[in-house]
């Protein structure tokens, strides 16, 4: 008897203090009508549990010392709440809101994959600040889908690259608006300060049709700071070991029911470094000045209607070329070669939304951009204006339960005028003047719906253009996404692209270059379809997290223009290629944390781009087919210090011939491999953060990468063989002053 009493007490003992390891709540509606299927989980932890039928949840606290959960329900605002010394919680979701299927926040780690219809990983401030991130280009260093190449090495120009395709494939948006297009696309990307950036989203292949049909590869959302994301005051010093310097400011302000964030970036020149002595400057002389304005109002839970408007004005001075080369001296010169872009670029945008109830709103953008180039390539002379137009109205309503309808109308304006010209005698027949001028209506529909108990999600869009030029555009696509398990997504997409060519800002390397650039007779629009699969696999164990992520895309081009650069040693032919070429790209990526403490990543891409020529299968150049990334971030309970470190290993590229040029001028078919080391350490204190920071720890170096500098006006001289780094080991330092 005693041992059957003891026993009880030690089950009552177990059942109660199983019991105080569980919290248990219900979840309602703002119409106080229990929700089944509402996601709940713990903030910093993959897996979680579902209401049930009842709206009733019960959700295990056992080695959890952060007492925060996650609330997440297709189409009502996401919630985080601290439930701290509660055994059970009632929720309220009160505020539906659209399922936007880019822009959708919940609060985790400083890098993760969202939980939606289409794969969208999201690069947070805090995964920002643990590099430079001196621009948009440098927030990448960390991400295996995102490859950021040098297009011009005498001007540090560059582009995103996703799926191994060019960075003109990929579509960039700011702050949900397509601000990044046509002849801006090159310099953008190094515009944008980091500093100012709340977040970044990458969703690969194709997507909605709400943005339009030029996103191919993929597209980039960079959701800018407001008064609400951004302290009241920002101050950010950085300097490098070249000397070049940068300053930036964010201030906020409200003015009655009006939010506003003003921001300021400045960068001016560095030394004149040549380490590889071939004449040239190794890095561009930079003077660069940015003001950016948003206003904001109606953000209260209350308010029905949502206005932002966003301004920016830029004003940027790029010089390269040989390391006597003075502008007010040697500019158009032929005796020393010089590269120089001066650039003036102004943007204004809007978004207005407005709830007309719980289920229905209807959003309006409208944007206009100006931009204007005049750059000089040594004696070839370049300038380019483009004056751009766009609005977008969209109508979301249901239809049946647990599906919703967007329903839209487009318009696209977009005028580009390019003249280029010879100061000297020359062979180049690609002089004159060029004019792009696109007028294009759209309509879309787009529906998505949900299934098998919120476990299946499906969304399909379809939408028409008419471009003035190539008559109907017709864009189907769709997205699929499949919750397995609790702790395993499966996503499909698919779709088709179209998009018209910017020959010279996309060859913009090659005016620098001796050759003669072939343009063909008709200049066709490029056409193509995408599909992929991804997979994801969230684990933990005890006070370890994290996911493997598999995934594979294929894009198949009816219509693409290809480069020919080994028919002809002085010059490079530009062909309209018909249904033969492609991509595959394939990437396993593997994250894990230990606490909030330490951050791994490794991610290993193989891409293929291909394309036949008389039967005959050839690589794409410039394409590393095998990449590596490994990524450690190691920080303290505090955030006081944070140690973070990238290594990214490039496999060998396919090279263009040289047969045809003399010997002192051949390379190799083939590029060496090379590795890339970066690391920073920050460290906070309660109004500053001091960082420091080494690029390219290993001085990694491509040998020699102009042909012919001796001679920057012979028939030889080319500064497009690049295929690595072409600057060594870089110093850097910083600061940031906030009050929030």
């Amino acid at each position: 008897m005693k041992k059957i009493i003891f026993i009880n007490i030690i089950l009552l003992f177990l059942t109660v203090y199983a019991y105080s390891q569980t919290i248990k709540g219900t979840v309602y509606d703002n119409n106080n009508q229990k929700l089944p299927g509402v996601t709940i989980k713990w903030i910093y932890v993959p897996e979680g549990t579902l209401t049930d039928n009842n709206g009733n949840f019960e959700l295990s606290s056992l080695n959890i010392n952060d007492k925060r959960i996650v609330v997440f329900y297709l189409g009502y605002e996401n919630d985080t709440l601290n439930i701290s010394n509660k055994s059970f919680v009632e929720i309220k979701l009160t505020k539906p809101v659209s399922t936007d299927v880019i822009n959708v926040e919940e609060q985790r780690k400083s890098s993760y994959i969202q939980n939606i219809d289409t794969k969208t990983e999201v690069i947070t401030q805090m995964e920002l600040k643990k590099d430079a991130c001196c621009d948009l280009s440098g927030c990448f260093g960390k991400n295996a889908s995102v490859d950021v190449a040098v297009t011009d090495i005498l001007t540090n120009t560059k582009e995103l690259k996703v799926l191994g395709l060019d960075g003109e494939y990929t579509q960039i948006l700011v702050d949900n608006l397509p601000l990044v297009t046509g002849l801006n696309t090159k310099y953008s990307v190094t515009s944008i300060p980091g500093t100012l950036i709340d977040k970044i989203t990458i969703s690969k292949g194709s997507n909605s049709v709400i943005q339009g049909y030029e996103s191919v590869s993929g597209i980039m959302n960079v959701l800018l700071k407001d008064y609400h994301s951004s302290e009241r005051l920002m101050i950010n010093g950085f300097m490098n070991s070249m000397m070049e310097k940068q300053v930036n400011l964010n201030t906020g302000h409200k003015f009655g029911e009006w939010h506003s964030l003003l921001s300021f970036q400045t960068v001016q020149k560095s030394n004149r470094i040549d380490e590889n002595s071939d004449g040239f400057l190794d890095f561009p002389l930079i003077t660069r000045y940015m003001f950016y304005n948003k206003w904001n109002f109606g953000e209260d839970e209350d308010d029905k209607t949502n206005v932002t408007i966003g301004a920016k004005y830029l004003n940027e001075e790029r010089i390269g070329g040989q390391k006597n080369f003075y502008e007010d001296v040697n500019l158009g010169s032929s005796d020393i070669y010089g590269q120089t872009v001066n650039l003036d670029n102004a943007e204004i945008y809007s978004r207005i939304s407005h709830q007309m109830d719980s289920e229905r709103q209807i959003k309006f953008f409208i944007s206009g951009m100006y931009f204007d180039q005049n750059s000089y390539y040594g004696t070839t002379v370049y300038n380019g204006k483009q004056q751009n137009f766009y609005a977008n109205l969209l109508y979301e309503f249901p239809v049946f339960d647990k599906n919703y309808l967007r329903l839209g109308l487009s318009y696209k304006f977009d005028k580009i005028e390019e003249d280029i010209g010879f100061l000297s005698v020359s062979e180049k027949t690609y002089d004159g003047n060029y004019l792009k001028k696109e007028s294009i209506p759209g309509i879309y529909a787009e529906s998505s719906v949900d299934l098998v108990h919120e476990k299946l999600s499906i969304i399909a869009g379809l939408r028409l253009d008419n471009h003035n030029e190539y008559g109907a555009v017709f864009t189907p696509r769709g997205l699929l996404r499949y919750q397995i398990t609790d702790l395993t997504v499966l996503r499909a997409s698919f779709g088709t692209g179209f998009r018209t060519v910017n020959i010279f800002n996309e060859y913009s390397n090659h005016l620098a270059s001796s050759k003669d650039i072939i343009l063909p007779k008709e200049l066709d629009a490029e056409r193509m379809f995408n599909f992929g699969f991804d997979l994801l696999q969230y684990f933990s164990y005890g006070s370890f997290a994290g996911n493997i992520n598999l995934d594979f895309y294929r894009t198949v081009f009816n219509s693409k223009l290809i480069p020919d650069y080994d028919s002809d040693a002085f010059k490079i032919y530009l062909n309209n290629v018909k249904n033969n070429s492609a991509s595959n790209v394939f990437q396993i990526e593997f994250n894990i944390n230990y606490l909030k403490n330490v951050d791994f990543k490794l991610a290993y891409k193989y891409i293929d781009l291909y394309y036949f020529e008389n039967g005959q299968r050839k690589e794409q150049p410039f394409n590393a087919k095998h990449r590596i990334v490994g990524g450690l971030s190691l920080n303290s309970d505090n955030n006081e210090w944070i140690f973070n470190t990238t290594l990214q290993w490039f496999g060998k590229q396919q090279l263009p011939s040289t047969e045809l040029y003399p010997d002192e001028y051949k390379r190799p078919d083939y590029s060496d491999t090379y590795i890339l080391v970066n690391t920073q350490l920050t460290k906070n204190f309660k109004y500053i953060e001091l960082y420091a920071g080494i690029e390219n720890l290993f001085n990694t170096m491509q040998v020699n990468p102009i042909i012919s500098p001796e001679n920057p006006f012979g028939p030889y001289f080319d500064t497009s063989f690049v295929w690595g780094p072409t600057r060594g080991r870089e110093f850097y330092l910083g600061f940031r002053f906030k009050i929030n």
